[in-house]
């Protein structure tokens, strides 16, 4: 989704049921959970000068600009991420949800590192990417590099093929080493329904199956969307008293 179609981190309202299932059971035990998976795609434009943590200025498929805000737990991340957050290069968010800071900033507040991935790719360069790994294998098939009759695969993403391994090493150095990190990133995805939720998928490898598992909401003023998103990655379990849903001057509760 686009950053303004994303589910808000501070309310519950008719949008949010695109990206949550809600259901109660006859003892007023209520389930929240993501009834479907997304993914925040948006490319760093510029750092944003704060000592404390990273902070970049992005802009996402429709050229919308908001601010992506580190606030990991673990600060001894913050280097990596300094070192892979260059200008030009695309943040991916899993489960993102819109946040408005205290200052009247909007953007992503980005506290889970299992949810975020940062590809050395412009968005642009990330759809060519994709192309290229969509695309039906041309028969005969030829080098990447020289255009040439084709025997060999690279062994990472098996989609790019050559003829020697000379070509494929030039060809790793002008530019298949990024790319074939976003063509293994595409395969990925590509393993999974994304309208169906059946499991938590971050970026740190397999995924975690937490569809049995059941969130009660003390207040849900208090227990956000993104609250939602840590909890079903942490398996915390609260104390369900209500469910309020606001919807423009419509107010429901759920008891």
């Amino acid at each position: 989704p686009t950053f303004l179609d994303l589910p808000h981190d501070h309310y519950f309202t008719d949008s949010e049921y695109s990206y949550y299932a809600v259901s109660k059971d006859s003892t007023d035990m209520c389930t929240v959970r993501p009834s479907r998976h997304w993914c925040l795609l948006a490319k760093i434009v510029a750092e944003q000068s704060w000592p404390l943590r990273p902070m970049y200025l992005v802009k996402d498929t429709t050229g919308q600009t908001f601010l992506a805000a580190f606030h990991y737990n673990d600060r001894t991340l913050f280097s990596e991420v300094w070192k892979k957050g260059l200008v030009g290069s695309t943040i991916c968010v899993m489960y993102a949800n819109f946040h408005q800071f205290v200052d009247g900033q909007v953007g992503v507040r980005l506290e889970e590192p299992e949810s975020v991935k940062i590809l050395p790719f412009g968005l642009e360069e990330l759809i060519t990417a994709s192309e290229l790994f969509q695309a039906p294998c041309s028969s005969p098939v030829t080098c990447a590099l020289c255009g040439g009759g084709a025997s060999k695969r690279c062994s990472r993403c098996s989609t790019v093929f050559y003829c020697s391994q000379i070509c494929q090493a030039r060809d790793w150095k002008a530019k298949h080493k990024n790319e074939c990190t976003v063509i293994q990133q595409m395969k990925k995805w590509s393993e999974f329904n994304w309208d169906q939720y059946d499991a938590y998928r971050g970026f740190t490898g397999n995924a975690i199956n937490l569809q049995a598992t059941s969130f009660m909401l003390i207040q849900y003023s208090f227990q956000t969307s993104a609250q939602i998103t840590r909890a079903l990655l942490h398996q915390q379990v609260f104390p369900f008293h209500f469910l309020q849903r606001t919807s423009g001057s419509h107010s429901r509760t759920y008891s």
